[in-house]
């Protein structure tokens, strides 16, 4: 396993400084990932080699942890949970082995250390609900003699958007006339019927291009053993049926000094309307990252990044004010280091390449 989506803090936090050449950089990146280099080097009005030396500084840096592909798991049938750990006192190298043992199970597919009363939070995934129960079981059973207490939801729905935490920049429609953002007009049509049948090759081209937005075409056609043209009809094909949703970048929160916080809200009574009144003034927070629809004791987790405390106690009450008939309660808890996460762990990754295999047959 791969330790993609990993974010540590560092022993020794080095100082940074980013210039408006990174910020815009990280800013494009962050509408579209895929943007091609000399693309944003003609919209910044600057040769592709400073780009390309700015851009690589920041992967260098781990700035730019990860740039990977936004999926859909409802359309791909994938069925997630979410499980919140508490231990006895524990030290950290018995913790740091603990989540060794999570990292080798093929199911998991996020694993992040929080402050508060959870200490863990962990997501699994499968194709199949009869595997939940197994599943759960092989995460457990290494930790029961630790474990204080725990608690599962069902993942209902998830929506991921990449973090903005260059505020105050500009918006995709201020680039318009500069840049030409990968797939636009996919993104932007109507969707096709999703009851498409992935092939094996797609399977394996979602994998890659998931956990690398940039691999470009031709090697991904390497891989495929495809023409770039097929890779590219697929790409296109993949985003129309609402598979792919995004390509996005994550980056390094301990590094940018800020907070990354779950706020876990119970909702009242409310009508549909007046939640998705709640979910768009969400959506339109520049500090919103990622939200689970669950079933469970809470019926949302809103997980985004803040400066510091005054921060998210400004941005609590006022969603408080705003939407009091919408709240009955919430709780938030403050993350710590990540340590992986991707839409399609290897577990996931072979039941979809053996069900491939069958429709096939």
């Amino acid at each position: 396993m791969r330790k993609v989506g990993e974010v540590r803090a560092e022993v020794h936090k080095k100082e940074i400084t980013l210039n408006n050449k990174d910020r815009e950089i990280i800013n494009i990146l962050t509408i579209n990932s895929r943007t091609p280099l000399s693309q944003i080097a003609n919209a910044l009005k600057t040769s592709t080699e400073v780009i390309s030396y700015r851009y690589n500084n920041l992967r260098k840096n781990n700035i730019i942890t990860d740039i990977f592909t936004v999926l859909d798991p409802k359309i791909l049938g994938i069925h997630r949970y979410i499980l919140y750990l508490q231990f006895h006192a524990l030290s950290q190298n018995r913790m740091n082995l603990i989540i060794e043992d999570f990292l080798k199970n093929k199911y998991v597919n996020w694993i992040i250390e929080t402050g508060g009363k959870w200490e863990i939070i962990l997501m699994f995934e499968t194709l199949y609900e009869e595997n939940y129960d197994s599943i759960l079981e092989s995460i457990i059973s290494q930790i029961k003699e630790f474990l204080n207490d725990s608690m599962v939801a069902t993942v209902k729905n998830f929506v991921h958007k990449s973090q903005r935490y260059i505020r105050n920049m500009k918006n995709k429609s201020e680039y318009a006339s500069k840049i030409d953002f990968p797939y636009n007009s996919e993104f932007k049509g109507k969707l096709r019927d999703s009851s498409y049948a992935l092939d094996e090759k797609d399977i394996i081209l979602l994998k890659n291009i998931h956990e690398d937005s940039r691999m470009s075409l031709t090697d991904l056609g390497k891989k495929l053993k495809l023409s770039r043209d097929a890779v590219n009809y697929r790409i296109k094909n993949l985003i129309k049926t609402g598979i792919i949703k995004d390509f996005i970048l994550r980056l390094n929160y301990h590094l940018l000094d800020y907070q990354y916080t779950t706020i876990m809200i119970k909702f009242r009574t409310i009508s549909q309307k007046r939640k998705e009144e709640f979910l768009q003034y969400l959506y339109n927070d520049e500090r919103f990252y990622s939200l689970m629809e669950q079933i469970g004791t809470w019926d949302l987790s809103l997980m985004m990044f803040f400066t510091n405390a005054k921060d998210l106690r400004d941005f609590l009450i006022s969603i408080k004010e705003k939407f009091s008939d919408v709240i009955h309660s919430h709780d938030s808890v403050i993350h710590f280091d990540q340590h992986y996460y991707t839409q399609l762990c290897d577990g996931v990754v072979e039941e979809l390449l053996d069900r491939a295999r069958s429709l096939s047959h």
